[in-house]
């Protein structure tokens, strides 16, 4: 049982930082973008924004994933190698390359969306400092936050689907979920927040592109692990 124990706690730091991770991408993308553009493509997310993910939006969930159950069958795999580091190559490339430019997609998908809304590419993307700009930037955040809402039910487990693990069966992750989402409403629309995170209201037609990000990340995800799981069943029917 300690042995059970100790092995369902390593494995949920690694979900842990997958999750905390994974943003990372999705925050540095933006940048990117504007720097490689060389400023014609003003900037998606303003550094308070990404302040608001890292310091707010990020954590109860994230501290979810720390009660996640173990997982069946974990105690029929090999004892772990003392020598391998918690964050190696693999957990980084799933957190940065995968779950990460998914999110970048969606937050940069987002920030196009309302140019596009408002005449783009008609007409030029919207200027820094203006109104259309601050709800581009507002919905560059909500596509972080709504694809991130989808990540950390996608990493309660590597490869076992989420409908096979229950929804609904951590209890902590949703209320992280319910509140990160309460915490991206009040950014939004309590003026005061407003001035300091450089956000704008937005209506139900930007809400929804954003909130779609969600069951896409874990759908595209439900496909990965079905194809890990394959693999796995065909390299067992070979021995």
């Amino acid at each position: 049982s300690a042995v059970e124990l100790g092995r369902a706690v390593y494995a949920n730091i690694r979900k842990f930082a997958i999750y905390v991770f994974n943003s990372n991408m999705a925050e540095a993308v933006p940048f990117v973008v504007t720097l490689f553009s060389l400023g014609a493509i003003p900037l998606p997310l303003t550094v308070m924004q990404v302040l608001s993910v890292d310091l707010g939006t990020d954590m109860v969930p994230a501290l979810g994933l720390g009660t996640e159950a173990a997982e069946p069958g974990l105690m029929d795999c090999p004892p772990r190698d003392l020598s391998k580091p918690l964050l190696d190559l693999p957990l980084l490339a799933r957190a940065l390359l995968w779950y990460g430019l998914i999110e970048a997609t969606a937050g940069m998908s987002c920030y196009f969306y309302v140019n596009y809304l408002h005449g783009w590419p008609g007409v030029p993307l919207a200027e820094a400092g203006s109104d259309v700009y601050r709800m581009a930037t507002t919905m560059t955040l909500m596509g972080i936050v709504a694809a991130q809402a989808g990540a950390v039910l996608c990493c309660r487990s590597d490869r076992r689907s989420l409908l096979s693990a229950g929804i609904f069966s951590n209890k902590l992750v949703l209320i992280g979920i319910a509140t990160e989402l309460l915490l991206l409403v009040v950014l939004i629309y309590v003026p005061f927040m407003q001035n300091i995170f450089n956000t704008a209201a937005v209506g139900i037609s930007e809400w929804c592109f954003a909130l779609l990000w969600a069951p896409v990340i874990i759908i595209l995800d439900e496909l990965r692990k079905l194809y890990l799981r394959m693999c796995r069943r065909q390299v067992e029917a070979q021995k």
